[in-house]
């Protein structure tokens, strides 16, 4: 709790200053000294950053990473629900399960609205069935393959125990194996850049706790995985009017764009895709802020429903979630119950544990669930009734939910207050298919790479699910091993 709450004041220190931040110049040379001189400097200890950092290490590079969190590192990997897609992954091959990368790559573009930039879906379809692998080698816990919405085949792949934190796990042995030096609590603070070579020579990072600055070199690349812009309310508001003043947020609250606006600042990175964001429906408010539970979602995939206030469902659950948030928003206080029923909570773990925090309430009867929510019983039991007989006929004519899984009618059921939060931003910086940061002539920065929802135009409009993760960890790996490889003139 400790260390969250620390990570949590540093990320609201600096979305306070983001305006000002934006808006400085200051020298960018080269510093009189430099404290250390490594191959590669990764920034952000996620998913993203961590890959990338032991790829640099198995091609025999000297790196280093900084975080602004501290350990155990708190960032969106560590957060999700575990869902990762990918095409061409042993499990698919185990279960022989028919895809291709095309099929990915256009599902990509199709949930997207066709904004997505083509060159890296196509690199983040091909490869991200190695990236899973990768991690399957390395000690991944137990796993499964399941259907899920948007996808046209049977690529998404579930951590048995529902937790982004297993892939984080398996990362974290590897560095500790590596003896990879992570340094917590240190954000960036200046990207040192040469303008005569266009080239990026190294970073200052600053301690938290301490102030002490750090100077380092790096000779091949600094990679950019310090995630997206969703971890603070401020944050949302600077880059994104479109919610400004509606105080949601549901990220990881390291995440705040600091390193966006610096790269801005002192590289002249453009940044694109800005405008798109991704809301969930069922996040809930904790804290006076949103989140960070977005993975009730899920349980809407499994076999729950949504009802509002006065009793009633209202939407098809199973629609896109940016879809399903704005008819959320749309009910009165712009809030959902999610209900799900005993069945469910016998499967899921993560549930469980949040029936065991108090975020999910155990009501034995529909009549229970009515008096939770303050609606009429009556209301609530023609909900049941109507929505069991569309499973007994398989068909849903009040809003045609595809897919009802099971009939919900296991009691005790278990409800939770749920409003949308944005909890993904499919703005950043761009990148080439080396993962290499372009400028403003599209041509790449050299010496500077980035990875994760640090970049912009991977997602277009809408991210698919599942493809949170798995462009993490894909380009991660892609950035590394690009980072490892590279020589500066």
């Amino acid at each position: 709790r400790r260390n969250f709450l620390k990570t949590a004041a540093a990320a609201g220190a600096a979305s306070a200053t983001a305006p000002a931040l934006a808006a400085s110049s200051q020298s960018t040379a080269a510093p009189k000294h430099w404290d250390q001189t490594v191959d590669v400097v990764v920034l952000g200890a996620g998913g993203a950053g961590l890959m990338a950092a032991c790829q640099v290490y198995d091609k025999k590079g000297k790196v280093v990473v900084f975080d602004k969190s501290y350990s155990p590192y708190h960032s969106a990997t560590r957060m999700c629900g575990g869902l990762f897609t990918a095409y061409g992954t042993a499990i698919q091959k185990r279960e022989h399960a028919k895809d291709s990368w095309q099929d990915f790559a256009h599902d990509i573009m199709d949930y997207g609205g066709y904004m997505s930039l083509k060159e890296p879906v196509e690199l983040f379809a091909k490869h991200s069935g190695e990236a899973f692998d990768w991690l399957e080698n390395h000690g991944l816990a137990k796993h499964h393959l399941e259907k899920y919405p948007g996808h046209s085949n049977l690529r998404a792949v579930r951590q048995d125990s529902y937790q982004g934190k297993d892939y984080i796990d398996v990362l974290t042995k590897q560095i500790a194996d590596c003896k990879i030096k992570i340094y917590e609590g240190t954000p960036l603070t200046k990207i040192y850049f040469d303008p005569k070579k266009n080239e990026v020579l190294g970073i200052e990072a600053t301690n938290l706790d301490t102030g002490k600055k750090y100077n380092v070199r790096a000779l091949k690349g600094v990679i950019m995985a310090t995630g997206g812009i969703t971890g603070t309310p401020e944050s949302l508001d600077f880059w994104v009017p479109s919610v400004a003043g509606k105080g949601v947020s549901i990220g990881c609250s390291a995440n705040d764009g600091t390193a966006m606006r610096i790269a801005v600042r002192d590289v002249g990175t453009p940044i694109s895709h800005m405008q798109y964001i991704a809301s969930y429906p069922c996040g809930i408010v904790t804290g006076g802020r949103r989140g960070p539970y977005c993975r009730f979602w899920y349980f809407t995939q499994a076999g729950g429903i949504l009802i509002n206030k006065n009793g009633k469902r209202f939407t098809n659950e199973l629609l896109t979630r940016d879809v399903v948030s704005a008819n959320e928003l749309k009910q009165p206080g712009g809030i959902a119950y999610l209900v799900v029923d005993d069945s469910i909570y016998k499967k899921n773990k993560m549930l469980r544990s949040y029936v065991s925090e108090g975020l999910m309430k155990k009501c034995d009867t529909v009549a229970d669930v009515a008096k939770m929510i303050g609606a009429d019983p009556k209301v609530v039991q023609a909900s049941f009734d109507q929505y069991w007989k569309a499973y007994d006929n398989k068909k849903d004519d009040l809003f045609g939910r595809p897919e009802m899984v099971i009939r919900l009618d296991k009691a005790p059921f278990y409800v939770a207050e749920v409003t949308p939060g944005i909890h993904h931003t499919m703005g950043g910086v761009t990148i080439d298919p080396k993962a290499e940061v372009l400028n403003k002539q599209k041509k790449p920065i050299p010496g500077l790479f980035a990875a994760g929802e640090v970049t912009g135009g991977v997602h277009g409009g809408n991210r698919i699910g599942g493809n949170a993760v798995a462009d993490i960890v894909t380009f991660g790996r892609i950035s590394g091993n690009s980072a490892a490889s590279y020589v500066g003139k």
